[in-house]
């Protein structure tokens, strides 16, 4: 773990290195539980940083995998603001959101330094999420509200009455968050070797999964399931025993849970949802072949979706997003954007997949390159219902352990130059 009497023992530039390393700790643990606070702990973060840098001049790191192609995506999104309807929005949008994911990503790759500080990273995003899904158990049961109300559709799903949002605002960025964690959570419990901390993280699994189970979202049952049989292929064919419960969770029709599933295979009139989603997709291309190369802008589909349909103009609704993360990315940032993001995104999976072939399997390195395969994986199945990383707090969490794996894999690979090198000589 991270070397705690560095702060008094160690050297002024490593005494100024650990500081930016707990306030990136303190933005990792925030990030699901409240924006404002994970800003305090993210700024002073930067503003360390900055003073490291200035200091002590920049810290060596090798050549980052994914760098170049998060930089040029980051880029694109900042010159799709140039077609942005509301340009300053957008500017100030861009801020908040990619602007700050970089700053998290670069931050962790130059500050961070050791498996020790990461595994502290992981026990701090793990240990988030179990606030996020105590706090969302004790919602449903006691906090029934009318904002609950707003994402229930009773003329489709007539026994469903609440779903669980916990601290993500709506019950879809909740599941997506859950998906995430869990894939990290689920990575670790298969990684560990003693049996009580096995026990531990399968416990604390399951009380994600009962999270997400309770969030009603259809798109996210279907990406967990995705992520079993991942795990199946990278740890042990065993996993896909779990496949064997869905037949008992079909049986707990309590709140709709079975109705639920099904429609997933069905189609009915009243699910608006559906319906909803195919129209705006279709609006959606249309406004991408308007602005095919460099998009509508970053963050400015709400400003520009109107003008694509008649209906949300009359009524005078905000459609912040087209409900689909890769159209949606597409859509804002044009073919520049997309590819870029494209690139970087499942870039995951080429290096996630070297780092399973070179790492031992007992190993962190390859217990971290499970879960971001994993994590992406899931992402990318939900994101073809849902824009889930329109959230600045899944995207914050998605960056950080995009960053962490990034972090491992240069480092491992700089290990082993320096070991050949040591060899030829």
């Amino acid at each position: 773990m991270m070397n705690l009497s560095a702060l008094y023992g160690g050297s002024p530039q490593e005494k100024a290195r650990i500081r930016i390393v707990y306030a990136l700790l303190g933005t990792a643990f925030f990030i699901p539980l409240h924006l404002y606070v994970m800003e305090v702990f993210f700024a002073a973060a930067c503003i360390l940083a900055v003073l490291y840098c200035l200091r002590y001049g920049v810290p060596q790191c090798g050549a980052m995998p994914l760098m170049v192609p998060a930089a040029l995506f980051a880029a694109a999104a900042l010159v799709s603001l140039a077609g942005s309807p509301r340009a300053l929005f957008g500017a100030a949008f861009y801020m908040f959101t990619v602007f700050q994911y970089i700053l998290l990503y670069i931050g962790v790759i130059l500050f961070v330094r050791g498996e020790g500080e990461r595994r502290l990273f992981v026990c701090v995003i793990m240990e988030g999420a179990a606030v996020v899904a105590l706090y969302g158990l004790y919602q449903y049961v006691h906090m029934l509200t009318l904002q609950e109300s707003e994402w229930v559709d009773s003329s489709a799903f007539p026994l469903l009455q609440r779903r669980m949002y916990s601290t993500l605002y709506n019950p879809n960025l909740l599941s997506a968050y859950l998906l995430t964690v869990m894939g990290v959570t689920a990575s670790v419990s298969l990684w560990v070797r003693k049996k009580v901390y096995k026990a531990a993280g399968l416990g604390f699994f399951c009380l994600l999964a009962l999270c997400l189970l309770l969030t009603y979202s259809r798109g996210a049952w279907i990406s967990a399931a995705v992520m079993a049989f991942l795990l199946g292929l990278i740890w042990n064919r065993r996993i896909w025993v779990v496949f064997l419960a869905i037949p008992a969770v079909l049986l707990f029709y309590h709140g709709g849970i079975a109705d639920r599933l099904i429609s997933i295979f069905s189609h009915r009139e009243a699910d608006t949802s559906v319906a909803m989603r195919l129209d705006m997709w279709s609006d959606t291309v249309e406004m991408w072949l308007d602005h095919p190369f460099f998009g509508i802008g970053w963050g400015s589909f709400k400003f520009a979706y109107p003008a694509y349909n008649e209906l949300i103009q009359k009524a005078g609704i905000t459609i912040f997003h087209c409900h689909n993360l890769f159209l949606n990315i597409l859509t804002e940032t044009g073919l520049a954007g997309f590819i870029t993001f494209f690139t970087f995104f499942f870039g995951h999976f080429h290096y996630g997949r070297l780092q399973l072939l070179k790492a031992c399997r007992e190993s962190f390195s390859y217990m971290l390159a499970a879960a971001v395969i994993c994590v992406v994986a899931a992402i990318s199945v939900s994101g073809l219902s849902d824009d889930d990383l329109f959230s600045t707090q899944v995207s914050m969490i998605f960056w950080l352990i995009s960053a962490l794996f990034c972090n491992d894999y240069a480092e491992n690979a700089q290990g082993r130059e320096n070991g050949l090198r040591n060899y030829s000589h």
